[in-house]
């Protein structure tokens, strides 16, 4: 089963937008048990759009077509796919309404262009659109070889095309090419050993594979390991991802985070902060408010996040956590016995059961002699020990620097927690 995703717009080629779409339906269908063979991206050309489309059913069985189904003159996707099948486009009855509905509150005016977004091919599956206005749809071809395909169409923005994948067309997908077997996927996430090492560590395991599958991923912060399993039903193929998981974690859990896909160190240390219903503040210089934000990026974090300061400069960190001018001076803003007042201070203000501080260079150059990548991090915890990481960060660039050290930080309270 060959599938193969193609993505419309002219932003996309032209670089104003990045094609993430591309990326998650690649991982999606991999999911589920089909493999992607082929991508390609189109503009918004008629010809060109046509081209991509009979390539595409001379070679694939599933092709995905995401963008273009918008109400402006150049949002053809529909149109396209309804001339290279020979079908008509009629207007799917629930999708019309909602889009009606809308114009409506909001005193527009409707007319043909806006009704295309309630447009399907005939005797295609329509898909609702739940979050959004154009629907998609699933239409069926025959190839020249007489194999029998499917063109699916879906909206270019990521949360529509998400939503609707993920409640409409995998069922569908499932139903209509996957009836021999359950296909489920299990994601364990890692910290602190490269994808490199890692696959060293279980590299008879990939060799080995064959029912669950294994897949590697670098990520930003992480290394993602994927097990798909395929059998009868659900419960056959989450025991077996169960015993692939463990034995890999008997060799890996010094590392292991968490499961689930894009579970991260910041949704580990919000699930265990509220399992402990502890708290935490924060007091950030060289990151500039970085952790803060990807902390309170996770649902939850409200429970437990107090909140912090963000003291870049040093005159800041003097009236917002009272560090006096006399440890300034001896140890300068880089150095352990900043980063550790920093923490306690805030700690002490703000009377929560942790505190992250951070401080360093991040460059592009040096501060007051120490080089760029050079940081500290403090973490304060109630009635203990005050605990301290140095880290440098060699030959990297700003954004790397501080990526690096909120990870670290972000770390460095998760082991504490977990202990």
């Amino acid at each position: 089963m060959k599938a193969e995703i193609i993505t419309v717009g002219t932003e996309i080629l032209m670089g104003y937008i990045i094609n993430s779409n591309a990326s998650w339906l690649g991982q999606a269908l991999l999911d589920i048990g089909i493999g992607t063979y082929y991508q390609q991206t189109v503009g918004d050309n008629a010809d060109r759009m046509k081209e991509s489309l009979e390539l595409a059913m001379s070679r694939s069985h599933i092709i995905i077509v995401s963008g273009g189904l918008g109400p402006t003159r150049d949002d053809i996707t529909k149109q396209m796919v309804a001339d290279v099948l020979d079908k008509p486009l009629i207007l799917d009855a629930d999708q019309e309404e909602k889009v009606i509905q809308y114009y409506e509150e909001r005193s527009y005016d409707y007319g043909p262009l806006d009704a295309n977004q309630a447009a399907i091919t005939q005797d295609s599956t329509p898909f609702f659109n739940d979050v959004g206005l154009a629907c998609g749809f699933a239409a069926p071809f025959m190839n020249d070889a007489g194999e029998e395909g499917v063109i699916i169409v879906v909206p270019g923005p990521p949360f529509e095309l998400k939503e609707m994948f993920n409640n409409h067309i995998k069922d569908y997908l499932q139903v209509t090419f996957l009836e021999q077997d359950h296909i489920d996927s299990l994601y364990l996430n890692f910290y602190g050993l490269g994808e490199t090492m890692m696959s060293k560590e279980i590299d008879d395991l990939i060799q080995e594979q064959t029912n669950p599958t294994i897949a590697l991923y670098a990520k930003p912060s992480r290394v993602t390991i994927r097990l798909t399993a395929s059998g009868e039903d659900r419960a056959t193929t989450e025991q077996m991802n169960r015993e692939m998981a463990e034995t890999i974690l008997e060799r890996l859990d010094t590392y292991f985070i968490g499961y689930g896909e894009g579970y991260t160190l910041e949704n580990a240390v919000i699930e265990q902060l509220s399992e402990r219903n502890e708290s935490l503040s924060l007091a950030e210089s060289l990151t500039g408010g970085l952790v803060m934000h990807s902390l309170s990026s996770v649902s939850g974090a409200s429970k437990v996040l107090y909140g912090g300061f963000n003291t870049y400069q040093t005159l800041s960190k003097q009236q917002l956590l009272n560090i006096s001018s006399e440890i300034l001076e001896k140890y300068t803003v880089v150095s352990e016995e900043v980063a550790t007042a920093m923490a306690e201070h805030t700690r002490n203000l703000t009377d929560t059961d942790y505190a992250l501080a951070l401080t360093g260079v991040a460059g592009p150059g040096s501060l007051e002699g120490h080089a760029l990548g050079e940081v500290y991090i403090a973490l304060a915890i109630r009635d203990q020990k005050t605990q301290t990481l140095h880290l440098n960060i060699k030959d990297k660039p700003r954004k790397v620097v501080q990526e690096t050290a909120k990870d670290a930080a972000i770390n460095l309270l998760r082991q504490e927690i977990y202990q």
